[in-house]
């Protein structure tokens, strides 16, 4: 019997196979396609492949502020393969890093058969804790016309070889942003339709409602309290007819991206034969991810709570420190989130409707991208930071502008470690950074 099952080789999975490996423990992986699951392949890191095409060629079209004239060409063709070289290295890298490992890599699909054992292709395997960490998969059947050639969830659209010319995308939320910002620079024509009064509802309304204006300025049509009604064919294209403030409209299109989120994978699990609770959105766990049954543990999108690869990963972090009886300091509240659109969304803590929701009292500091002298001088004016202080202390953090994933990370520490605000008031910052807006920022209490 070995130590540890571990179903599915996204992020969860596979970092949690290694760690575990490293720390000594018999680590069995199982995976029904490829290493590196949703993320690698067919989600964060394609995407984030096209998004730095997308940012070289916006700079591309401002090229006459940087002193730079005559044509340029884009290749769409160029684009993909780099996208999918991308892909391919960094699958070798997981697949070298495994074989330097003790790791049993097992492909295939993996039901239960009781507490300790999983059937895979029909051979068993027994150990003493498993992880279930097997994903979630985009959710597609909610309209009429689902099925219609052209439709397409955001792995299929990042497999395109040829671009669309007129795309619409249902659904605001992170996926359906970050698709729009990046055909958009492509040259695409891109619609969006989202039932809430306002893009990305999740994430802090003033940078939301902020990044709707500039992406609507970016040629981005976008549809807000709007409902699709059904996809047909028409005049050799799709046409996407939807409902906008009590009016029928319609859009035609060459494609239409369907972006209303993800569902867990647990259908081919058989979670019947050891019981193991869970709802529509994914299964139950406690604060250590364990389900009911005690040595079953959900990692990841699976569990139906938040669908980031880096929460999947301390979540397997969480795991193994539970099943070797440790204590860690990983703090699920403050889990950081970036949205990678022109110009970047990062947040991290409260935001202004929780603290509406939980009636708090909070103050909040406002500062604009173009009073950093550095922001300037890069001609990435557009944006601000948002600070959100109770009781002397960061809770809420909330950044749109250049490079807000990596201005971000200076947030983290400070909260995590509930740095009071005198104490950051007192570091210095490099002259001239981006980073300075933290420093203006506290020097407006």
């Amino acid at each position: 019997m070995k130590d540890l099952i571990i179903i599915g080789a996204g992020p969860g999975g596979y970092e949690l196979a290694l760690e575990a490996s490293r720390l000594g423990l018999s680590v069995i992986l199982i995976e029904k396609e490829k290493l590196g699951g949703t993320c690698l392949n067919h989600g964060c890191i394609p995407t984030k492949s096209y998004y730095q095409n997308a940012l070289v060629l916006k700079d591309l079209k401002e090229k006459e502020v940087y002193g730079i004239s005559g044509d340029f060409t884009f290749d769409f063709k160029k684009v993909k393969e780099r996208k999918d070289n991308v892909v391919e290295t960094l699958c070798k890298g997981i697949e070298f890093s495994f074989s330097k490992s003790s790791v049993e890599l097992v492909y295939g699909k993996a039901s239960f058969v009781d507490k300790n054992t999983v059937l895979v292709n029909d051979i068993t395997y027994t150990a003493k804790n498993i992880v279930i960490a097997t994903g979630s998969s985009p959710i597609r059947n909610l309209f009429e016309g689902s099925n219609l050639e052209g439709v397409l969830t955001s792995e299929e659209l990042l497999d395109l070889e040829v671009l669309p010319k007129e795309l619409v995308i249902i659904g605001g939320g992170v996926i359906g942003i970050e698709m729009a910002t990046i055909f958009n620079t492509f040259g695409v024509k891109v619609e969006i339709i989202e039932m809430c009064d306002r893009i990305l509802p999740l994430i802090d309304s003033d940078i939301s409602k902020r990044l709707q204006s500039y992406l609507k300025a970016l040629g981005i049509g976008i549809h807000t309290k709007s409902s699709l009604q059904k996809i047909e064919k028409s005049e050799g294209k799709l046409k996407a007819i939807f409902t906008e403030k009590g009016k029928e409209l319609s859009l035609l299109c060459d494609n239409v991206l369907v972006s209303v989120g993800r569902c867990a994978n647990v259908n081919s699990l058989d979670l019947e034969k050891v019981n193991i609770e869970y709802t529509k959105k994914g299964i139950l766990v406690n604060e250590n991810y364990q389900t009911n049954i005690p040595n079953i543990y959900a990692i990841g999108d699976v569990t139906g709570k938040m669908m980031l690869a880096h929460s999947a990963t301390y979540s397997g972090y969480r795991v193994l420190n539970h099943i070797l009886g440790k204590k860690d300091n990983i703090n699920f509240n403050l889990v950081p989130s970036c949205v990678f659109t022109f110009p970047e969304v990062a947040s991290i803590g409260l935001t202004k409707e929780d603290l509406e929701k939980e009636e708090l009292e909070a103050k909040t500091i406002k500062v604009l991208y173009r009073s950093v002298g550095k922001a300037v001088a890069m001609n990435h004016e557009d944006g601000f930071l948002k600070l959100i202080i109770r009781e002397n202390k960061i809770i809420g953090a909330h950044i749109l502008g250049y490079d807000a994933s990596t201005l971000i990370h200076e947030l983290v520490p400070l909260m995590n470690e509930d740095i009071s605000i005198e104490r950051i008031k007192d570091y210095i910052h490099a002259h001239p950074t981006l980073s300075e807006i933290l420093s203006i920022a506290l020097k407006e209490l």
